[in-house]
């Protein structure tokens, strides 16, 4: 196919690239190998960041070949380069058939050597090893030009030796269908503990619905629950089956929490998806926050909410004589604090009595609202006001105006003859509202005929 497409002979994908790596320095790198037509490191619209990518255009293909052979997996400042020829065709760079995903890779095994072993099976477009502070992190991802080579490299290698380690290889899955499929968990998260509960007791428990090879309660130093703790099945269909039975279940004086567990890293990841889902429905930064006992007071309040992200304001609502309403309110500087709050202290228990954290949505209107309190006329009603910058309330807001506002920069109400006795800004009624302003702008309009005239 290469032979096929002049521009996919000579252009190369350059991947994996540093933060700090510049034009100047892959034109030095891929110089060296023959003339270039152009090199370009693609960079973020607006921060002008390097995006960790790059496009070289040599003028011939054989140093094109010669460059990806040759500099493939090479180490630029530090990190290894991952060289693939140009992919045109979306459909090209898209085939998720012919990729596959390796894990249980021995820390020491390089994106070469990996790409050495499978590309005995047919030729390889990426070999990508996952690294962190330049550290494999056991897995990569080896793409085939076909589904056929693919398919031929994952029966020859699945469940081989490497290092010591049995490799695990597999169709490589997009980000969407891994979310479909069923996490294959045999491990329990177990929260919302009685203290008087033990491990003996939650293994008889859990038992009841499979073979328990291990119950843990997490402990403080001296001793004391803190509330959670790990139960480990024999099998995955073990394990479902009781977090089916025994979530939400009431357990002494609690309904227990139970989940698959997960690593802390996907536990992470996971929360931060869901905040980020919840964020886009509302923007807001602010939790009202109800229950509160009467000792609660704004310092206590934020010390509480300090835990998860930065608090701007917290204030607890009081009466004239200072006691507590039991209510109160918390500003972070970002929606996806607040939301983080909400989820993990809306219930909780502070003082002997339980919270009712929800996002103060009312604060989040009046805002909007008030930013927008005014609208401007259309110019084609009376272009005389709309010159002068004349703004009238709007007639979809529902917010009171208490105080009148002058109706023109240069003229107020005293200024017109009093053709009707009526206050618009005390009209509960907007049909009739709407017609005192159609007269308003009409008297407007035929006072000032002869400016418009002369």
């Amino acid at each position: 196919m290469a032979s096929d497409d002049p521009l996919r002979r000579t252009s190369l994908y350059v991947g994996d690239l540093h933060p700090e790596i510049t034009e100047k320095d892959l034109a030095e790198t891929f110089g060296q190998v023959g003339p270039l037509v152009s090199v370009h490191v693609c960079r973020d619209k607006f921060s002008r960041r390097s995006l960790c990518y790059a496009y070289v255009n040599f003028w011939f293909s054989f140093h094109a070949s010669t460059a990806r052979t040759r500099l493939n997996h090479a180490k630029l400042r530090g990190k290894s380069m991952r060289i693939m020829w140009c992919q045109k065709h979306p459909l090209a760079r898209q085939n998720s058939n012919a990729n596959l995903f390796v894990k249980n890779l021995d820390r020491s095994i390089s994106g070469a050597r990996l790409e050495e072993i499978f590309s005995k099976y047919g030729t390889i477009l990426s070999c990508k090893v996952a690294e962190e502070n330049g550290i494999s992190k056991g897995f990569a991802f080896v793409q085939f030009n076909s589904e056929v080579s693919a398919m031929a490299a994952l029966s020859a290698l699945h469940n081989t030796l490497l290092e010591g380690k049995t490799l695990y290889v597999a169709k490589f899955l997009k980000k969407s269908d891994r979310e479909k499929a069923e996490p294959n968990f045999r491990s329990l998260y177990v929260n919302n503990l009685d203290e008087g509960i033990t491990e003996d007791f939650l293994k008889d428990k859990f038992s009841e619905h499979g073979k328990v090879s291990s119950a843990f309660v997490m402990k403080h130093k001296n001793g004391k629950s803190k509330g959670f703790g790990f139960v480990n099945f024999d099998s995955h269909e073990a394990a479902k089956k009781a977090m089916e039975a025994l979530n939400g279940k009431l357990i002494g004086t609690k309904n227990l929490y139970v989940s698959g567990w997960r690593k802390k890293a996907e536990r992470t990841k996971h929360f931060r998806h869901k905040c980020s889902d919840q964020c886009k429905e509302s923007k807001t930064s602010n939790l009202y926050v109800k229950n509160l006992d009467a000792c609660v007071d704004d310092r206590t309040l934020q010390e509480l909410f300090n835990g998860y992200g930065n608090v701007i304001s917290a204030k607890v609502v009081r009466n004239g004589d200072g006691v507590s309403k039991g209510f109160g309110f918390v500003r972070f500087s970002c929606p996806y604090e607040a939301q983080k709050a909400l989820n993990s202290l809306n219930g909780a228990e502070v003082a002997g009595r339980t919270l009712h954290v929800t996002l103060d949505r009312h604060r989040e209107r009046r805002t909007n609202a008030l930013q927008k309190p005014y609208t401007m006329l259309p110019e084609l009603l009376s272009p005389y006001l709309a010159q002068h910058s004349c703004f009238f309330p709007n007639l979809n807001t529902t917010i009171p105006i208490e105080e009148p506002i002058p109706w023109h920069p240069t003229l107020d109400e005293s200024s017109f003859t009093p053709f009707v006795s009526y206050n618009p800004y005390q009209a509960q009624n907007f049909g009739e509202l709407q017609t005192v302003f159609c007269l308003l702008i009409s008297y407007i309009f035929f006072a000032h005929l002869p400016f418009f005239l002369s």
